[in-house]
């Protein structure tokens, strides 16, 4: 059963890239994904390199997948093999859940898609719940093959669940309920610093942090190049990126005997 779960892991992940490849080829409703972002604007969304961190994201992923299949197929299985019983479920149906939002996103049904992403939250959430993830100090190993990626791979769902929601309040032409579209901007921003911080201290997930980080970077970059009234969110973007990174610092000084890379030179 292990083993099976360990394959089944590598191929829905195999099928997810497959799909994202052949959406930036244009191979899927003769559009890309960035081409559908760029028709629906909007001011949270950061500059187009930070999605780039996709290749940083699947690579991860793949090692994820990778050492699952090792210890699945170990002749000497560790106990890391809990593991793989606890999230394989949920990361399929994550994996699935990215390419029926690639589709969604392509065909421009943005409210499914908006629906897809929270849904993808969701199981990536169930997945650190379930595995108790950095809140003990587990083997190096565990924490680079299996922690790491599914930090980083919900850091930047949680950033994209709230560029989609912006996306899709563009296309149907909401007004903003008496606010104006940089107010609007400035209050998921503060979302994002929030949420970020929470993630910091309740959980430990200090790259969860990065990415919000490297998001609200791109924002800034995005907005710092426009010469309008949009400066003052380049700012905004700046200070929450910062604030971000100083309480990521903080807990990592106040934690760095538990830091893996400090136990792995020290020997504990």
């Amino acid at each position: 059963m292990i083993k099976r779960l360990a394959v089944l892991n590598f191929l829905s992940l195999l099928l997810a890239i497959a799909v994202n490849v052949l959406a930036q080829l244009g191979k899927i409703n003769d559009q890309t994904i960035g081409e559908v972002s760029h028709r629906y604007p909007n001011l949270f969304t950061p500059a187009d390199y930070t999605f780039s961190i996709w290749g940083l994201i699947y690579l991860s992923l793949l090692l994820f997948t990778g050492y699952m299949l090792t210890e699945a197929f170990s002749k000497e299985r560790k106990k890391e093999v809990a593991f793989i019983r606890k999230t394989s479920f949920w990361f399929i149906i994550t994996n699935i859940g990215n390419c029926l939002w690639v589709i969604a996103w392509l065909y421009e049904f943005s409210g499914m898609a908006v629906v897809l992403l929270f849904l993808m939250m969701m199981k990536l959430i169930k997945i650190i719940l379930n595995t108790d993830m950095e809140l003990y100090n587990a083997p190096f190993k565990v924490i680079a093959f299996y922690w790491w990626p599914i930090c980083l791979y919900s850091g930047w769902v949680a950033v994209a669940c709230i560029t989609n929601v912006a996306s899709f309040l563009s296309e149907y032409g909401w007004q903003g309920s008496g606010l104006t579209p940089p107010e609007w901007t400035m209050i998921m921003i503060a979302a994002t610093v929030l949420l970020n911080i929470l993630m910091i201290y309740l959980r430990n997930m200090r790259e969860f942090a990065a990415v919000g980080i490297w998001a609200l970077v791109g924002l800034y970059v995005r907005h710092s190049a426009e010469n309008s009234e949009n400066q003052m969110l380049a700012r905004v973007a700046m200070a929450g990126a910062i604030l971000i990174f100083l309480n990521a610092a903080y807990h990592g000084y106040k934690n760095r005997k538990t830091n893996p890379i400090y136990r792995l030179i020290n020997g504990s």
